[in-house]
């Protein structure tokens, strides 16, 4: 009976925070938690980082007073099971990935969402986007 409910209601977390610096690290620990509530920790690390790269971008893109919010959305699917990190914000200008030279401190979040998502991308939404990530894991 559990199962049919969790494929009934995949979501995990829905958290709105604003357009601020120091929602990177909320966003993080509760992402955190509520894989660990559902027993699904071996995502958290990969989930945790990828977190952190998109809403780091959200904050930084939106250059606004903190006005603004940012969605952070985790589903679960059990079939084959997958974690789905969703940011969304409303800018509509999509990402942009970057090759990026040895020892650059920025612009490499999409590599690092890239090497440890199954698959990633984005679609416009409402006047702004959503960016998504994809975890999987071998059975």
């Amino acid at each position: 009976m559990a199962s049919a409910a969790t494929q009934a209601n995949p979501r995990l977390i829905a958290l709105t925070v604003p357009s601020i610096p120091g929602s990177v690290p909320v966003a993080r620990l509760q992402v955190r938690a509520a894989l660990g509530s559902r027993e699904l920790g071996e995502y958290a690390d990969d989930a945790e980082i990828i977190t952190s790269e998109l809403v780091t971008n959200a904050v930084q893109h939106l250059c606004d007073n903190g006005t603004k919010t940012i969605e952070v959305t985790i589903t679960y699917a059990g079939s084959p099971a997958a974690v789905t990190i969703a940011v969304s914000d409303s800018s509509p200008r999509g990402p942009i990935r970057r090759d990026t030279p040895p020892g650059s401190e920025q612009g490499r979040g999409l590599q690092i969402i890239e090497a440890l998502s199954a698959y990633w991308g984005w679609r416009q939404e409402g006047g702004g986007k959503v960016i998504f990530a994809v975890l999987t894991r071998e059975a």
